[in-house]
């Protein structure tokens, strides 16, 4: 992608989300979030295939570069990784409630973000577990051992976007309220210095 293409991408993702934030993704149109960047239909359409895609990779690129700090070569303490991203992520989220209280609610349909959410937080556990600093120490007799863990992972990923969907039903999205019980519910083969500041 040219810079030209970066500085349109840039501005349809702020667009977007700006949008989403009052406006549910599935009202949202083209025209809508290309005037409201500041950019022709047709590089919408260079760039993007769908009002609901291009929310969804706004907010995965801010989840990407959160995910960087967590998955970089120099940083060697896993819980403390772990927990700068988790309440980073948490913030993303407080940032953008209203896209996500709508993404995530059971009547979502087609614009739903869970998958997407799940997938990040997979994708940030494989990565995690791919350089060796994540291991999954359960074994579970006839189950090969990397079966057992690409489950947990899946389980853990699944269950904290649940959580999160929890968190967005209360009036108050206090982060550190929700690591508090986040880190409780959390498996003991986990990951667990959540609440540390």
């Amino acid at each position: 992608m040219d810079v030209r293409q970066q500085r349109s991408q840039a501005r349809l993702f702020e667009a977007a989300l700006r949008l989403a934030g009052t406006t549910p993704v599935s009202a949202l149109t083209v025209t809508a979030i290309a005037q409201e960047a500041g950019v022709h239909r047709s590089t919408f359409y260079e760039l993007a295939t769908s009002p609901a895609a291009v929310v969804e990779n706004a907010l995965l690129a801010e989840l990407d570069a959160l995910r960087a700090g967590l998955v970089a070569e120099d940083a060697t303490d896993v819980d403390r990784a772990v927990t700068a991203v988790t309440r980073a992520v948490l913030d993303h989220v407080r940032r953008h409630a209203a896209i996500y209280r709508r993404g995530l609610a059971d009547d979502s349909g087609d614009a739903s973000l869970h998958p997407m959410l799940a997938g990040h937080f997979r994708e940030s556990s494989r990565l995690l577990s791919e350089r060796a600093r994540l291991r999954v120490d359960v074994a579970v007799p006839g189950v090969p051992a990397d079966r057992v863990e690409a489950t947990a992972i899946r389980f853990v990923a699944s269950a904290t976007v649940g959580a999160i969907e929890a968190w967005l039903e209360t009036d108050e999205l206090d982060v550190d309220a929700f690591l508090a019980l986040y880190v409780r519910l959390l498996p003991a083969w986990w990951p667990r210095d959540l609440t540390a500041g």
